[in-house]
């Protein structure tokens, strides 16, 4: 029979697995205390949870959410990151931290829209911008041809407009 603390804990991040954007599996061997607490600070100010973990409650937890098998990505002492907004964001900041830290901590997966991917993707979502700037370039690539568009007509009103007044002073 389980502990009730156990089960709560499962229960707890069972839900949280269901409810995030993305998950970022990380292992954290060699961050100080210290180090750690930052790392929080800095996550918990993009509203992303970062949890030391118990590897065999992350894997029970896991399989109640639906997600499968997240064994292979628990490597060293593990903490998972959820991320709620930006699925991308974790993966920015973990580097960017890691870059001052001798690489720690290691991200060894991740969970975006339910599937398991390998820390190579997490590094390629690390290169993307943050999702308002994608926004941002989406809704500008999308504009783009409708000022084109307007310029195009403006410029034949024009045209026209200054045929027709050349036109009105030849009769005149």
């Amino acid at each position: 029979m389980p502990a009730p603390r156990k089960v709560a804990i499962v229960e707890d991040l069972t839900a949280r697995m269901r409810s995030a954007a993305a998950i970022y599996f990380t292992d954290y061997q060699g961050l100080s205390a210290s180090k750690a607490t930052e790392l929080r600070a800095i996550l918990r100010g993009k509203n992303i949870q970062f949890t030391v973990v118990k590897k065999t409650l992350s894997i029970l937890a896991a399989r109640e959410a639906g997600i499968g098998e997240i064994r292979d990505y628990l490597q060293g002492q593990t903490a998972l990151a959820f991320a709620h907004d930006d699925p991308g964001a974790p993966a920015r900041i973990l580097r960017a931290f890691g870059k001052d830290n001798q690489d720690i901590p290691v991200i060894t997966g991740l969970i975006l829209d339910g599937q398991l991917l390998p820390a190579a993707e997490a590094r390629e979502l690390a290169n993307l911008p943050p999702k308002e700037v994608l926004m941002g370039q989406l809704v500008s690539a999308m504009q783009q041809p409708m000022s084109r568009l307007a310029s195009t007509l403006a410029g034949v009103m024009t045209k026209m407009v200054q045929t027709l007044s050349s036109l009105e002073e030849q009769k005149t």
